[in-house]
């Protein structure tokens, strides 16, 4: 689809700072006009029966309804306008249940504006842009699905991929804050995880938890390989983590730990995050518990000069 004219953009959210961010986004395109806008689902669909649009922008939580209904009412009204869903929301549910509805395309606010700007405009030219902690999310639910021979009460005890992930990170003491810099997801999003643990597992603080998780097979120190994300977002995690705070030695027991990552991998992602070679072989050594020799065929393997490995082990005596 090639963007022939100005896009007509309607824009329904009811957190006043969120609308006027997301107005702004959208006045800052050339190509789109806000024509309206809704804080409540009831004036959000009295517009959709006396207006038309290109592109409707909807929050699913909403005072007096829910947007998948707005979705429902725009396909039926509309059937030629594009719809994109920006929420808070971050379970499963919600972003199947708008899927299923009709939306094309699913964001979290928090997103930087020039995401959702981009965003909008892919939607336009038939994309389908979803937030990658969104499409996490959807893996996660189809993945659950396809383990239909359990009953259903035997599902809703079992943790998803993410929630296990997010109880791992339990376990290691990391804020809720942390936790969403090193997933990449929002601090509400990991409060909705966090609650649905403690549901799953009919807990009701972090400590027992982490204690059910392991006494049901919840949790482990070593997930799976294949469920984990891609190695190239190990380097996120390691970033997120080292703004935290964290020490080197911390940073790889997580990489560790959730990625499943060897000790070269491990050196190689720190050497990204600019530490000096005596910094790593610290690291390493205290993760790992190698031996010197170890660390160094390592550190070489890696691109470090014999001299830098040596200086590093050297200036530890």
């Amino acid at each position: 689809m090639t963007i022939s004219h100005i896009q007509r953009v309607f824009l329904v959210e009811d957190d006043q700072g969120t609308l006027n961010r997301l107005a702004d986004i959208i006045r800052t395109q050339s190509s789109l006009n806000l024509v309206g806008m809704a804080s409540t689902y009831t004036d959000a669909s009295k517009w959709l029966e006396n207006n038309s649009l290109d592109v409707l922008l909807t929050d699913l939580g909403l005072p007096d309804g829910n947007g998948k209904q707005l979705i429902e009412q725009t396909r039926e009204q509309h059937p030629k306008a594009e719809v994109m869903v920006i929420s808070r929301f971050g379970d499963e549910n919600s972003v199947v249940e708008a899927i299923k509805a009709g939306a094309s395309g699913y964001l979290l606010k928090d997103e930087p504006a020039t995401h959702i700007a981009e965003a909008i405009q892919q939607l336009l030219q038939g994309g389908s842009p979803i937030s990658p902690a969104i499409a996490r999310y959807i893996l996660d639910y189809f993945q659950q699905g396809d383990s239909g021979s359990a009953s259903s009460s035997e599902n809703d005890a079992l943790l998803t991929p993410k929630e296990k992930m997010v109880l791992q990170y339990i376990s290691r003491g990391y804020s809720n804050k942390e936790i969403a810099r090193s997933l990449d997801i929002s601090p509400h999003t990991v409060a909705s995880h966090i609650k649905r643990i403690y549901q799953k597992l009919e807990v009701n603080s972090r400590n027992e938890a982490v204690f059910e998780g392991w006494r049901m097979g919840q949790l482990s120190m070593l997930q799976n390989q294949a469920s984990q994300p891609a190695h190239k977002d190990a380097k996120q995690v390691a970033e997120a983590l080292k703004m935290g705070g964290k020490s080197g030695a911390e940073i790889l027991d997580v990489l560790k730990m959730v990625f499943g990552l060897e000790l070269g991998q491990c050196i190689q992602c720190l050497q990204q995050l600019h530490y000096s070679a005596g910094e790593i072989f610290v690291a390493v050594r205290k993760s790992f518990n190698a031996d010197d020799k170890s660390i160094i065929q390592a550190m070489l393997t890696q691109g470090f000069s014999h001299e830098e490995a040596l200086k590093a082990m050297l200036d530890q005596l």
